[in-house]
């Protein structure tokens, strides 16, 4: 107890840490930070959009659902794909002219979307989109690492999943209710354009570093192969991975899709599974804020990712298995759910916190890049055994569905396992404490 109540700022013994002279200019920073942070929700809200259009593009060019369903994952293959190198070349180079050129690029990929009429181009120009877009989340942790007080890192964290799960809502809702007015073709036309607008911004506002800030330590001296390696032998990384995995396979496996045939197995119609379901994204958002919040005012990460994974393993549990008592009651169990799974933002800085501050970029695509494979993963493998149609039985999605506390179980474990940081840490290790990795061999060689 004595180690979890230490007062903010306080670190065990020998803890190595490379903080700045000075923190970065408070508003600058922060409006750097805003603008980056919208070419994540622009991101989101070209990701999931395709799920309301995708009647009217089906019926209008033709297409089989298989097709369909090749033309919507094209995004989310290529986005995963892309986010360790991304995060490794915003690393290394200028930070405004790789997200000015990727959220142009992203635009003209919109662009061409709109007005391609060939099913392969359209996919070729969707994978596209998913590849300049997977800079948008690696690039404002970044900004976040670079230009937000370290004790404000957890916080900035936990507004980018807060306006990320904001993104998600416009995509599904806005888009659809857009689609009553115009045509998809006019909507993604609006959305390239907006895509331009956020190049625009990036180029006049975004600066790499605060002047009078050093570059991040090594960042431009080290090859992508040597940070790869450095990334693979952290252990810290491995168990944020695990973490990061067991946390998205609930939120984009199980919420992102089984929840409502679940729902609707307990009797719900499907515009109420539909509403409760929302309702876990709606406590994400602020159960992200709020532990980034506290994390940063506590000075610690640990205890709360814990606490996240072992009620959300709890919830879980709840809303698989406890009979339906009202709706009211079902909303409560998903909203607390959700906010318990905010707690999730919270492994960017505990990885990032453990490496040396140049790595931030690689750390932060990785463990994302893991977070949304397991998850899409999550999403396919209980259609082998069940459907989302609700003609199975409730138990046999209960039975199948069991894989998504089994996820959230591993996580909790993976937390447990993970070594406390604080904010302002910079390559959190030390031989001289036996709860944090070991100093890499070519570090210690050289300090």
């Amino acid at each position: 107890m004595a180690d979890i109540l230490e007062p903010h700022g306080a670190r065990p013994h020998g803890a190595a840490v490379n903080q700045p002279d000075s923190n970065p200019p408070v508003f600058i920073g922060w409006f750097i930070w805003l603008i980056a942070t919208i070419f994540v929700v622009y991101q989101l809200i070209l990701q999931t959009s395709y799920a309301a259009l995708d009647s009217s593009i089906t019926e209008e060019l033709s297409i089989s659902g298989p097709e369909s369903s090749l033309l919507a994952a094209s995004f989310l293959f290529t986005y995963a794909l892309v986010q360790l190198p991304a995060g490794l070349i915003l690393d290394r180079h200028n930070l405004k002219w790789i997200l000015s050129a990727a959220a142009l690029i992203c635009s003209l990929a919109t662009l061409a979307f709109s007005v391609i009429d060939n099913y392969w181009m359209l996919v070729i120009s969707r994978a596209l989109m998913g590849i300049s877009a997977g800079f948008a989340f690696p690039g404002a942790g970044v900004v976040a690492r670079r230009w937000i007080k370290p004790s404000q890192f957890a916080l900035a964290m936990g507004l980018i999943d807060l306006l990320f799960c904001g993104g998600a809502i416009v995509g599904n809702v806005g888009i659809g209710k857009l689609l009553h007015s115009m045509s998809w073709q006019t909507i993604m036309l609006w959305l390239a354009a907006i895509g331009g607008i956020i190049a625009l911004l990036a180029a006049m506002f975004i600066r790499s570093t605060p002047r009078g800030h050093a570059q991040p330590a090594m960042s431009g001296h080290i090859s992508l192969g040597q940070s790869f390696l450095e990334l693979i032998r952290t252990r810290q990384v491995w168990l944020g991975m695990v973490f990061y995995g067991g946390i998205c396979a609930n939120v984009f496996g199980f919420y992102g899709l089984w929840d409502v045939p679940l729902q609707e197995a307990f009797e719900f119609s499907h515009d109420q599974a539909l509403t409760l379901n929302s309702w876990m994204f709606i406590g994400m958002g602020i159960g992200a804020v709020t532990c980034g919040l506290i994390a940063d005012w506590w000075g610690r990460r640990k205890p709360l990712m814990v606490v996240g994974g072992i009620g959300s393993a709890i919830m879980v549990g709840l809303v698989l298995f406890t009979p339906v008592y009202s709706y009211n009651l079902t909303v409560m169990q998903l909203f607390v759910n959700g906010f318990l799974l905010g707690s999730g933002v919270l492994v960017f800085p505990a990885v990032c916190e453990s490496l040396p501050r140049g790595y931030s970029g690689a750390a932060i695509g990785a463990v994302n890049a893991i977070g949304i494979m397991t998850g899409a993963l999550l999403q396919f493998i209980p259609g082998l055994f069940i459907s989302t149609d609700t003609t199975a039985p409730l138990d046999s999605y209960q039975k199948t569905l069991v894989v998504f506390l089994v996820a959230i179980f591993l996580a909790t474990l993976a937390a447990l396992k993970m070594h406390e940081t604080r904010p302002g840490w910079d390559n959190a290790v030390t031989p001289d404490n036996e709860n944090l990795d070991p100093l890499p061999q070519d570090q210690s060689a050289s300090g």
